[in-house]
């Protein structure tokens, strides 16, 4: 073989050799990246920031149980927990009851009452005014069932009384609303999160943090002005 020609099949051999360490180096890039932890992360008013979790999407997610199946989860629910439930007319005992059903609902595995405890703990957490049990509670339920968990979290979350809400609670609330407005508008659903955005802004006013009120305010300027683009 001429001299020159394997010169050239020698070159092409070390670049095919290179291009597969190049795609090699980044896909082992690309893991380390999947596997770090996130950065830390501060509220307006310099605390810890509670972390907004999505849990990785079950293979197959099914749809919310029949009327008929809750009745018989209810009739469960009533006597395995009939102690936290009759605790829990006080915002401190829906606090742990609601606590207690997230717990409760990760590890049960009769798909009816796992459904009735993330509601029950959503609704008590809304009474109690605990924006950080209602997420939690929804991140479970979206990895099991098929359902709008962006509409359902912003329901409840809107069903929080402002008034006389606490305002370290009222931080946490905007800061879910605003988690709940973010994820909208990747969605695309953009009056959603104008409402999310919304909600944020009077938590922030009843939280006294004037600041974070006022980039809340310019985010939903910026919402409001991509919904109205054509």
């Amino acid at each position: 073989m001429p001299a020159a020609t394997e010169n050239s099949l020698g070159y092409t051999g070390l670049m095919r050799f290179l291009a597969l360490f190049a795609v090699l180096s980044a896909l082992a890039a690309a893991a380390a990246a999947v596997g770090a932890d996130p950065p830390a992360s501060f509220s307006a008013t310099g605390s810890p920031r509670p972390v907004m979790t999505s849990l990785p999407e079950a293979a197959v997610r099914e749809q919310p149980p029949s009327r008929r199946a809750l009745v018989d989860a209810r009739a469960e629910l009533q006597r395995r927990y009939r102690e936290p439930l009759f605790r829990a007319d006080t915002a401190a005992g829906a606090d742990r009851a609601a606590s207690l059903f997230v717990e409760a609902a990760a590890a049960e595995p009769d798909r009816a009452l796992k459904w009735l405890l993330l509601a029950e703990a959503r609704r008590l957490a809304t009474a109690s005014g605990n924006a950080a049990l209602v997420h939690s509670s929804l991140t479970l339920a979206s990895a099991t069932y098929e359902f709008d968990a962006l509409q359902e979290e912003l329901r409840s979350l809107a069903g929080i009384p402002l008034r006389g809400l606490a305002p370290q609670r009222a931080v946490v609330l905007a800061e879910v609303a605003e988690g709940v407005a973010s994820r909208a508008e990747i969605d695309g659903r953009l009056e959603l999160a104008l409402e999310a955005q919304d909600l944020a802004i009077k938590a922030w006013q009843r939280a006294g943090v004037k600041e974070a009120c006022r980039r809340a305010m310019v985010r939903h300027g910026e919402i409001a002005a991509a919904a109205a683009r054509p």
